[in-house]
């Protein structure tokens, strides 16, 4: 039976007619407990730990949710800063019921000169949301969480006097901020304080809309996370989400399964297993309990690859209801700085990411359903006279690579199918076949090798991933000529180009099956030559057309199946042979990354193309 969010919600601290509930700032559980509480105690008044000097941009933020919003604001010792208003933050949910069910609404906290960053980082969100509020600070609070200093105490004094305030004025108070905070609110409020003296107040303030790529950063919540709680939002009577170790499991199953849809490649189950090992080690080390966005990305590459890691990526920082990615007035987020109406403003409060390390990844890369609409349409629509479909060369060069070691691979296969044994009479010949001679102890003789002298040269390479005889799969065929000498000719099946956009002009496509010629400038397109229509099937056709225009005596061909025997017997007539790879010999890593290539709109992407695709 599935265990659900703020399952304690009774679990709270009250202090006479005022209720304390404190939140881990963006942390779905706490959202979902402020929902349940307001809905079930129906408090007269609702004080939240916000600024009141940006209260009029936070309230404007707020009502835009679920969709997310920034606010960025000057204080007044004048440094830059922002506010990221979403979904998973319980006191901006608080914030939202209130407006939303027309609750008088206080903002008690003070804009300080420091103010704090907004993540806390010593609780687990799980243990208070599986133990309860009350419970944890009560019995299993750490020490550390304790500390506090003076502009802290300053702003527990003043938030402890604004309570004070409503809760003389209102007879049942809400009050939502940060857990740490609680412990220190509680004490003072047994106490009077006075309204301590501050110096507050913001000297320019503007709430904007975040741009989706921000969504990716790892600043906030796990965006899947925070859209199941969207979700459940809508009808509030319907069980909440699950909890959060149930839902991390949940979306590795889903990401897998999105990796699988995307690539047409399955997740093996050692990955799956690896992916989790490694997961739970890391977090060990680190202390922690369950991951956020970064330790599952990572974690991913680690298990298997680059392109694995970013697939559950995307997947996880899709969010349904993502921003404009074109609006002008998006706010996109980095580690030091954002982009404000195409302006750079530099933030002294650092912004605390998960993905320090992010140019591991393809954070370029697009993701929003929005932006990927935009490109597809942009390609579908492109001017003809502007498009000059081209390769990537990086990836050029891995498949020229990855041919040369097939031709080599072929070559070692066929050496060792003609090294043979016979009888040592007088010449030793290749050396002693010990094996040989082991296995025939019992006729008293010495074996020595021999091998048939001369090599087979190749001209051609066809390899075939998948048939797709029905053309369901792979419907897009082609044939491209090698740019320079260094390059083969190519024909190939693929899925349709512009389908899936990874960046402005940069298609993402998946070969069927491809061949190679060599040298280039020869190949006539195979596709529309009549000369090969006595070939019904696509993947036989690249093998004719391999064997064609190969001007050495090999071909080599790689599938999960033989070739038929009629196009060895064709291969024979014109002075060719056939060499059989199979395709569950190669190393499956070699094999993922060759079915994946990149197709350019122009040859002026090229220069580009390297901040939107994967890197090694």
């Amino acid at each position: 039976m599935p265990h659900f969010m703020a399952q304690n919600w009774s679990d709270l601290i009250r202090v006479r007619n005022i209720t304390l509930v404190g939140v881990l700032h963006y942390r779905v559980e706490f959202s979902v407990l402020v929902n349940k509480i307001i809905r079930n105690e129906k408090p007269d008044c609702i004080c939240v730990e916000l600024p009141h000097a940006i209260r009029n941009e936070i309230i404007s933020a707020i009502r835009q949710l679920p969709h997310h919003w920034a606010i960025i604001y000057e204080t007044a010792a004048k440094e830059n800063s922002i506010l990221i208003i979403e979904g998973s933050d319980g006191v901006q949910e608080a914030a939202r019921c209130a407006l939303e069910d027309d609750i008088p609404l206080r903002f008690v906290d003070p804009l300080t000169l420091r103010y704090p960053l907004f993540m806390d980082t010593l609780p687990e969100a799980y243990i208070i949301d599986l133990i309860g509020q009350k419970t944890f600070l009560q019995n299993a609070r750490p020490k550390p969480f304790q500390q506090t200093d003076a502009d802290n105490t300053m702003r527990e004094m003043f938030m402890a006097a604004r309570l004070q305030e409503a809760s003389r004025e209102h007879g049942n108070v809400l009050f939502v901020g940060g857990l740490a905070h609680i412990p220190g609110i509680v004490d003072l409020l047994d106490t009077r304080p006075a309204l301590p003296l501050m110096r507050t107040g913001v000297r320019a303030a503007v709430a904007a809309p975040l741009h989706p790529d921000s969504l990716k950063r790892g600043y906030t919540e796990i965006p899947k996370i925070t859209e199941a709680f969207e979700n459940w939002r809508k009808d509030p009577e319907k069980d909440p989400p699950i909890n959060r170790h149930e839902m991390i499991l949940s979306l590795m199953e889903e990401s897998a399964a999105y990796f699988s849809r995307q690539t047409h490649q399955d997740v093996p189950e050692y990955v799956r297993i690896t992916w989790a090992k490694f997961l739970r080690k890391w977090l060990k080390l680190k202390g922690r309990l369950l991951p956020d966005l970064y330790h599952l990305v990572s974690a991913a590459r680690s298990a298997m690859d680059e392109d694995f890691a970013y697939h559950v990526h995307e997947f996880l920082s899709d969010f349904t209801w993502a921003n404009d990615p074109l609006d002008p007035s998006a706010v996109l987020l980095d580690e030091d700085n954002l982009m404000f109406h195409g302006h750079k403003i530099v933030l002294h409060k650092k912004l605390r990411s998960l993905f320090r390390n992010s140019r591991k990844y393809r954070m370029n890369a697009v993701n929003s359903t929005k932006w990927k609409e935009h490109l597809k349409q942009k390609w579908e629509t492109a001017d003809p006279n502007e498009v000059d479909i081209c390769s990537y060369p990086p990836e050029d060069v891995e498949v020229e690579r990855w041919g040369d070691t097939l031709m080599k691979h072929a070559t070692h296969l066929l050496q060792t199918a003609q090294t043979g044994s016979k009888p040592f009479t007088a010449d030793i010949e290749d050396g002693p076949d010990i094996r040989e001679t082991l296995k025939r102890f019992y006729e008293k003789r010495i074996y020595v090798k021999t091998e048939e002298k001369g090599g087979l040269e190749f001209g051609s390479v066809v390899v075939i991933f998948d048939e797709d005889e029905h053309f369901v799969k792979y419907p897009f065929q082609m044939t491209w000529l090698g740019e320079h000498s260094q390059e083969s000719d190519m024909a190939f099946y693929s899925t349709q180009p512009g389908i899936e956009m990874v960046g402005p002009g940069i298609s993402r496509l998946e070969h069927g099956g491809f061949m190679m010629s060599y040298p280039p400038m020869r190949m006539f397109d195979i596709w529309i030559d009549h000369d090969f229509d006595f070939v019904l099937t696509r993947h036989e056709r690249l093998l004719v057309g391999g064997i064609a225009y190969s001007e050495k005596p090999g071909i080599v061909y790689s599938a999960r199946k033989p070739p038929g025997q009629r196009w060895k017997k064709l291969a024979k007539t014109m002075g060719k042979r056939i060499t059989y790879v199979p395709l569950g010999s190669l190393n499956p890593l070699h094999v993922k990354k060759m079915r994946t290539f990149h197709m350019l709109q122009n040859k002026g992407l090229r220069n580009v193309a390297h901040e939107f695709l994967k890197t090694d």
